[in-house]
């Protein structure tokens, strides 16, 4: 892997955006290709915080969609009234 980019690409921004509680990298392997990874600032369901690794942008963002809303619903309804 090449690393990370000190510039993040707008897309990764884009998803920082959607996405706050998850701390969210762009890496490129030797050949160029794209690796997107989620690192949730919550806790999950094992007390762990939850990672994602995936290929591509819209991937992640279906991905952390349904994390986002399974946490919504298990996490903060119960608290608010």
């Amino acid at each position: 892997m090449t690393g990370y980019h000190l510039r993040p690409s707008q897309t990764v921004l884009d998803l920082r955006e959607e996405f706050p509680d998850f701390l969210i990298c762009e890496l490129h392997n030797d050949l160029g290709r794209p690796c997107f990874t989620a690192t949730s600032t919550l806790t999950g369901a094992s007390g762990q915080p939850e990672l994602v690794v995936t290929a591509g942008a819209d991937e992640l963002r279906r991905t952390l969609t349904v994390l986002s809303t399974g946490s919504t619903q298990s996490g903060r309804e119960g608290g608010e009234s």
